[in-house]
């Protein structure tokens, strides 16, 4: 009974999800219509289907080069962080294991504040993601290497 209701949980996520994508592709300041939407996007994967209604190009342009991409994005980045705390979660055996508790948002914030303190910001972009992501890194190693030592 358990299973089926863990099929069902996850049948019922999925769908929402599908809608959810499907209410971004199609609604916004330039309304794509839903049927048409649909077999351009059956085109773009390659399906033959026959066009009923077509698409304006001002619509198809926004459907494959704004929206799709935002969409795709989105659900990558939502995956990434998924996973990523799946993966906190299993090495430190705890189902509450989350990156503000951790200190990785500590020590991306540490990171992020050193990079914009010594003026390198203003050199380029990527200073502040890089410091970021190597103080997330330390505070990562700091934390594993005393979880191992039994030190906390």
């Amino acid at each position: 009974m358990r299973r089926r209701k863990q099929i069902v949980s996850i049948l019922a996520l999925i769908s929402v999800l599908i809608i959810v994508v499907l209410a971004a592709l199609h609604v916004g300041t330039i309304k794509v219509p839903i049927v048409g939407g649909l077999e351009s996007l059956a085109q773009g994967m390659g399906l033959p289907i026959e066009i009923i209604t077509p698409l304006e190009p001002e619509q198809e342009a926004v459907l494959w080069y704004i929206r799709m991409p935002r969409v795709l994005i989105g659900l990558m980045v939502g995956a990434s962080l998924a996973l990523a705390g799946a993966v906190m979660q299993g090495i430190f055996s705890n189902s509450l294991a989350d990156p503000g508790i951790m200190g990785v948002s500590a020590g991306a914030s540490l990171g992020a504040v050193i990079a914009i303190s010594l003026g390198l910001t203003s050199l380029g972009m990527f200073y502040m993601p890089l410091f970021a992501f190597i103080g997330a890194f330390l505070a990562v190693a700091i934390t594993i290497i005393l979880t191992m030592q039994g030190g906390v």
